[in-house]
């Protein structure tokens, strides 16, 4: 199991990081630089790695970063193990915390992390925290 010093990535975390006009791009690349100083290992679930590039074709309009997300996660060959069995937590996440602003891909997430002993996410969403996580950027307050 991944354990505490993973970080699951969230599709606002990917589409800033490759995204130079997202608002949330510098902060992106200052988190990654950190994680990688530190030797903090993230996790990109595939399916997240689909909703990066869904959003990016249809809201953002730039199929072309979809397709290098897309490209850049078809290379990765050492991908960590995880407990994928989520499905049923899921489903009762999101029936008992339903919000149109959150999405079943934030339920799992938070799944994983809650299956997989996972306490951080490089996310900007506050959902999160309000699920028990940790967003990445307050490792650089650390």
């Amino acid at each position: 199991m991944p354990g505490n010093s993973s970080i699951l990535v969230d599709s606002d975390g990917l589409i800033g990081l490759i995204n130079p006009s997202d608002p949330n791009h510098s902060k992106c690349v200052e988190i990654s630089n950190y994680l990688t100083a530190n030797s903090l290992g993230t996790i990109v679930p595939y399916p997240i790695v689909l909703e990066a590039a869904t959003t990016l074709t249809r809201k953002i309009n730039r199929p072309d970063l979809a397709k290098e997300i897309l490209a850049n996660n078809a290379a990765i060959d050492d991908k960590p193990k995880l407990d994928e069995d989520v499905s049923a937590l899921v489903s009762n996440s999101y029936w008992q915390n339903t919000s149109n602003k959150n999405t079943p891909f934030d339920h799992y997430l938070c799944a994983l992390a809650k299956k997989n002993n996972i306490k951080y996410i490089f996310s900007f969403d506050s959902f999160y925290k309000k699920q028990g996580l940790t967003l990445a950027e307050e490792l650089l307050k650390k």
